[in-house]
């Protein structure tokens, strides 16, 4: 009985390591995005005032964000225009590195819970929304204070160039094997969703705006053109990546 016990699970066991192996050798494909983040996103633009962001506020908190989220490629931008303030943050995974899973864990209804900032509105899988008769993909949208800032949140966690669905998503997180537990439930529907292969090419595209009135921020024709100028990230309907 012993044995019959002990090969089921070697079975088991070696099943899985080839599983394994498979997704991350014969299931990594060519990224589609063959234009690095840096020549997407414009580093200078007549009237504004372009600065580098930090990942985080300490270099502690940095080193934790990069070893955490590993991703290929990032920018962290502040765009100022008068009276405009647009936070801009995106990273790109190719094919092959995080799980959605993984990579959408610093989305603010997780990471910016984590560290103190509280909820008070959201909206899930916002659609048709057009700019100049072009329709951006559903995006996300929240808002979050902590403090003395209230910040608008617009984000797209894109797979394979579609936008992940947020619907489910619990806020915050909690570590070790009680966080574990507690996400089963969402690596399973990643798996329903993406089968064995999770480790799609990815794209995470945060937008905030610190103390601003949405509603005033998407009538600017400023902000509409900078949304405008980085098509390219396949934010809109029309411009898959590229």
């Amino acid at each position: 009985m012993r044995k019959f016990i002990f090969a089921i699970v070697a079975f088991v066991v070696l099943a899985s390591v080839g599983m394994i192996f498979y997704v991350r050798i014969f299931s990594v494909v060519k990224p589609q995005l063959t234009t690095t983040l840096r020549e997407i996103v414009p580093e200078k633009i007549d009237g504004w005032t372009i600065t580098e962001q930090p990942l985080a506020e300490t270099e502690g908190m940095r080193q934790y964000v990069g070893d955490f989220l590993k991703f290929d490629q990032y920018i962290s931008r502040i765009f100022r225009k008068g009276d405009l303030e647009v936070v801009f943050y995106t990273a790109y995974w190719e094919p092959g590195g995080k799980t959605p899973f993984d990579a959408g864990g610093h989305n603010p209804d997780s990471c910016w819970v984590n560290f103190g900032w509280t909820r008070e509105a959201r909206n899930f899988a916002v659609s048709g929304h057009k700019i100049e008769g072009r329709e951006l993909l559903p995006y996300e949208f929240g808002i979050y204070t902590k403090d003395d800032t209230t910040q608008p949140v617009i984000f797209w966690h894109l797979i394979n160039g579609v936008p992940f669905r947020y619907e489910d998503q619990k806020l915050g997180w909690s570590e070790g094997l009680a966080g574990a537990v507690d996400r089963v439930g969402v690596r399973v529907e990643d798996f329903k969703r993406f089968g064995l292969n999770q480790r799609r090419e990815q794209m995470f595209i945060r937008i905030s705006f610190p103390n601003q009135d949405m509603e005033k921020v998407w009538a600017n024709p400023d902000f509409r053109d900078l949304l405008l100028s980085v098509d390219r990230l396949g934010i809109f309907k029309d411009t898959p990546w590229k």
